[in-house]
């Protein structure tokens, strides 16, 4: 090779090295992709809607976690009620909040594996942003203090000779379908007087105004020495209740639990959801959360955010086939 043909390759390699060296210098301006999502920081104070009254499960629930959440997030958490329509408006309004994470939802089996098979809901369930699950609880089959029935055996004699009540914390919740289960499994039947929430319920159960309720064991302890309890709907028995039996052992086959996490609007970035699963996963894992739980018959709910999304379609479809088995429409 001549001399003057090397001294034009020695110049197009620097030209080359030089390129390189200026598209280095370029990129160094522009983030590095990496595996770890980015935090979001937010600015304002986030509400977290809760689709049904004060003094139901979910609003306990949220209530007990919002301090840590919003020392976690760095935020104030505000607790915002919007019930009705067993939880469809509350829902309904998160499914259309700008997908910014300042709206996000307290969902439930209620109000998003149950009602939309029972009723026409203006938000399609499945299209939310799964955020986290927080917890699972289960119920405490109750009745008014002057029930003439104090064990399981005795209050089904006494269903076949009248028709007793129950109520509900509205149509299409998990209290009334939980309670259509028991009947269809005992082979009774119920009159459903529905309530706009689990806490009114409770109320009228207490004021002798129904017979019966399936009362969320989150609240049920406080009750048992003004009500009669006959069994629980968790497949074992739990340390809140621990003298209860559950359904299951007594020989009824009802089985289950309610559960509650938080849904953001769809389209919600993912660094946003992240983010706020991440505080969430924090709160349901740290001993103290549990030992907050354990009284209240709540088991927390520790699995990612793609496993809660898994768990939450699974949720939806296996409710929608049981409502269809069981043959249960709303009055």
């Amino acid at each position: 090779m001549m001399h003057n043909d090397i001294k034009k390759l020695c110049g197009k390699q620097n030209r080359g090295l030089a390129l390189i060296g200026l598209v280095a210098v370029a990129l160094a301006g522009v983030p590095a992709a990496s595996s770890a999502q980015e935090k979001w920081n937010p600015t304002q104070p986030i509400r977290m809607i809760v689709p049904f009254p004060p003094g139901g499960g979910s609003d306990s629930l949220i209530r007990t976690i919002a301090p840590s959440l919003s020392q976690r997030l760095g935020q104030p958490v505000v607790i915002e009620n919007r019930s009705g329509a067993s939880g469809a408006i509350g829902s309904d309004f998160v499914y259309r909040a700008a997908p910014d994470g300042y709206s996000l939802l307290v969902a439930s089996l209620d109000a998003q594996s149950m009602a939309p098979h029972l009723q026409n809901v203006n938000f399609d369930a499945t299209k939310f942003s799964f955020v986290a699950g927080i917890a699972s609880m289960g119920y405490a089959l109750m009745g008014r203090s002057d029930l003439p029935a104090n064990t399981l055996p005795e209050l089904l004699d006494l269903m076949k000779t009248r028709e007793l009540t129950y109520g509900s914390g509205g149509a299409g919740s998990s209290l009334h379908i939980f309670t259509e289960l028991f009947a269809k499994e005992t082979g009774t039947k119920m009159l459903h007087v529905p309530f706009k929430g689990a806490g009114p319920g409770v109320l009228a159960l207490l004021g002798g105004q129904v017979d019966l309720m399936m009362v969320p064991i989150a609240s049920a302890p406080q009750y048992l020495s003004k009500l009669k309890v006959f069994g629980i709907t968790p497949d074992e028995r739990v340390d809140s209740m621990k003298d209860v039996p559950t359904l299951k052992e007594q020989g009824i086959n009802v089985a289950g639990a309610s559960w509650m996490g938080i849904l953001a609007p769809p389209g919600t970035p993912d660094d946003i959801a992240e983010t706020v699963s991440s505080a969430v996963s924090e709160i349901v894992s740290d001993p103290a959360t549990k030992k907050q739980f354990a009284p209240i018959g709540m088991t927390p709910m520790m699995m990612s955010r793609a496993d809660f999304g898994k768990f939450y379609i699974d949720e939806y479809r296996r409710w929608g086939q049981v409502i269809k088995d069981a043959d249960i429409r709303l009055e």
